[in-house]
């Protein structure tokens, strides 16, 4: 099988001839950033994250480039093993689903290797501002653009327009080997997030305490504009996998079951529908406790759900997340970030074997987060070893 037809098999539960191996993070680009080195193409795009940040990767004359040899001789080895996401973007955003020409941005060198970027929110009733700051590793958010309800009552009051620069995939633009090892995505979030992305989280906790029938009211128009971009995207049929995250936000301790199929389940549900009648497949991207929402998952129709992350970052492991799921979802996880971060690559081989146990049917092996800090060598030799006992273990 190649590496395309291996994955894809895998989120469909079908045969596989081994376990798929996903370094997410670690091969990745928006579509436009691939675009834009094609002669005549204009850059409409810009990509997620820099080349020079490390990880963004296509193949091995890219590699070459990377002056971090540990980066450098990982990445050599996984781009032939795993498969390269592509995003193609959505122009979503978590501040109600703002359309981006309501939207200006200014950025500026904070310190060494930290940009900030003020997002200005232009409403009738007046300005809401929003700041963020980013490393090459992570984005923070230091002032949310919302932090009351005349600020809510102020972006509510811009109309809704699909962006104009929403198009559908262009498959003639896609690399030449892309049937071989390559995966068209693009992301958008639970509708509440679109909500509670605009606002501080305690005010969102609050909110859902004391006004949850105004969090459900705000949560389906955001719905409905996530499905007013899927009808865009997903017409030409072209996306193999619709990326959804965010219902994290409301597992618990955060949030009770009852919060969360309030906020969650039918929402995401009518849009799962959405993605699997365009013939793409919906992958559910939640951290932390999972057992009390994993049966949720597979009953609104997601097709693949990952970390599935061990205690203590989560609440069960991966063998009994495969008796729960009962073939009905593929799980991807469970190798803990943490793990290839600070522990040894003894603990790293025992977690891995774990992570075959209760067995490889729907199973996609995988850490549950992309590195988010600098790179030594003890992360180097732990991430080869998940790479050494994947290929001894993961034959079919």
């Amino acid at each position: 099988m190649t590496i395309r037809e291996r994955f894809l098999a895998a989120l469909e539960g079908q045969p596989v001839d081994r376990v798929p191996l996903f370094m997410d993070g670690f091969l990745y680009n928006e579509v436009g950033y691939l675009m834009s080195r094609e002669e005549g193409y204009e850059w409409r795009h810009r990509p997620r994250r820099s080349v020079r940040d490390g990880f963004i990767f296509n193949n091995h004359t890219e590699i070459d480039r990377e002056p971090d040899p540990l980066k450098r001789e990982l990445c050599h080895r996984i781009v032939d093993l795993c498969p390269i996401v592509l995003t193609w973007p959505s122009y979503e955003n978590r501040y109600f689903i703002t359309p981006p020409r309501f939207i200006e941005e200014t950025h500026r060198t904070k310190q060494p290797g930290v940009i900030q970027s003020t997002a200005t929110i232009h409403t009738p009733k007046g300005d809401l501002t929003a700041v963020t700051s980013q490393n090459a590793y992570t984005v923070w958010t230091e002032k949310y653009p919302v932090e009351s309800f005349e600020d809510i009552e102020s972006i509510r009051s811009l109309p809704w327009e699909l962006p104009g620069q929403l198009e559908t995939p262009r498959n003639a633009t896609l690399p030449r080997d892309f049937e071989q090892r390559y995966l068209l995505t693009t992301r958008v979030s639970s509708p509440f997030v679109c909500v509670a992305g605009m606002m501080p989280y305690q005010l969102f906790l609050e909110l859902c305490a004391t006004h949850l029938e105004f969090l459900k009211e705000l949560s389906l128009e955001c719905k409905s504009r996530i499905l007013d971009l899927l009808d865009v995207l997903l017409a030409d049929r072209n996306l193999d996998i619709v990326w959804m995250g965010g219902c994290e936000w409301i597992t618990p301790p955060m949030a009770s079951p009852d919060l969360y199929r309030e906020l969650v389940q039918d929402f995401e549900a009518e849009i799962i529908d959405r993605i699997h009648r365009s013939g793409a497949l919906s992958h559910i991207h939640c951290h932390g406790n999972v057992r009390s929402t994993l049966e949720l998952i597979a009953e609104r129709g997601g097709d693949f759900t990952e970390p599935v992350e061990p205690p203590p970052d989560g609440d069960i492991t991966f063998a009994e997340a495969k008796r729960l799921a009962a073939g009905r979802i593929t799980l991807g996880g469970n190798i803990e970030a943490n793990l290839l971060k600070n522990d040894t690559v003894e603990a790293v081989e025992r977690a891995t074997l774990e992570a075959f146990e209760g067995g490889t049917h729907r199973m996609v092996l995988m850490p549950t987060a992309y590195p988010i800090d600098r790179f030594n060598p003890g992360m180097a030799r732990n991430y080869n070893r998940l790479i050494d006992v994947w290929e001894a273990n993961s034959a079919v």
